[in-house]
C-alpha cells in the first residue's frame, strides 16, 4: 500500500508541472516586436559613433562620439513611431583648430519584422533638425558663426534582441545622416551613424493600471 502511494505520488510530481506548461505558455516567447499591441512604449538609451569628413568634398574622415536615446510607441501591426534624440562630439577636426558638437531631434515611422530567436529587424525613415555649435561655419554672406541649423534627414535599420519581457539590446543600428550644415563647399554633408544600446519595453498591462 505504501509503496502504490509514494508511486502515485512521484506521477504527480512529474506530471502537474508538465501540465502546467502546457496549459500557461511561456510567455517572453510570444512577447513579439520590440513594441507591440501588449508592449505599446519603449525606451532606450545607448552610445553613437558618427563617421563624417572634412574639409568638404574630401576624404578627411573623422569620429564623433557620443550618446542617443529613443521614445517607440507602437501605431498599428508592425508599425511604430519613433522619437530620437542624439549628441555627438570630437574636440578635433582634421585641418581645423576646433571641434564639432552636434545635437539632432527626429521623428518618423519605424517597420519591423519579427524573427527566429526573439530578433526584431527593422527599418525607419527620420526627420526633422540638427543643431551644430562649438565649431566653424563659414557662410557666404555673412561673418562665420560658431553655431548653426539645418534640416535632417535619416534613413536606417537595425537589429534588436529580446532578453526579457521588459528589456530588449540594440545590438546594432545604422543610419544614413544627411543634413545642410553652411560650408565651404556644398552645404550639404552625408555622415553615417552608428549605434547600441539598451531598451525598456513597457507592457499595456502596467500602463493601464
Amino acid at each position: 500500500m505504501r509503496l502504490s502511494t509514494l508511486l502515485l505520488a512521484v506521477v504527480a510530481i512529474k506530471t502537474v508541472p508538465v501540465a502546467y506548461a502546457q496549459a500557461v505558455p511561456f510567455k517572453f516567447e510570444d512577447h513579439g516586436l520590440t513594441v507591440s499591441k501588449s508592449y505599446p512604449i519603449a525606451l532606450s538609451v545607448g552610445y553613437s559613433a558618427m563617421i563624417s569628413n572634412a574639409p568638404p568634398g574630401e576624404c578627411g574622415c573623422f569620429l564623433l562620439n557620443g550618446g542617443s536615446s529613443e521614445a517607440l510607441f507602437h501605431v498599428w501591426k508592425n508599425v511604430a513611431a519613433v522619437v530620437q534624440l542624439t549628441g555627438d562630439h570630437t574636440g578635433n577636426v582634421p585641418q581645423s583648430q576646433q571641434g564639432l558638437s552636434l545635437v539632432t531631434y527626429m521623428a518618423g515611422p519605424r517597420y519591423s519584422f519579427l524573427m527566429p530567436r526573439r530578433v526584431t529587424v527593422y527599418g525607419q525613415f527620420l526627420a526633422g533638425r540638427m543643431h551644430g555649435f562649438d565649431a566653424y561655419f563659414p557662410r557666404d554672406d555673412a561673418q562665420p558663426n560658431g553655431s548653426a541649423n539645418s534640416l535632417a534627414f535619416s534613413p536606417g535599420g537595425g537589429v534588436e534582441i529580446g532578453i526579457s519581457d521588459w528589456l530588449s539590446v540594440r545590438t546594432v543600428e545604422a543610419e544614413s545622416l544627411a543634413s545642410h550644415m553652411p560650408n565651404d563647399l556644398s552645404g550639404r554633408q552625408h555622415n553615417v551613424r552608428v549605434s547600441s544600446g539598451l531598451i525598456f519595453r513597457f507592457s499595456s498591462n502596467v500602463l493601464n493600471r
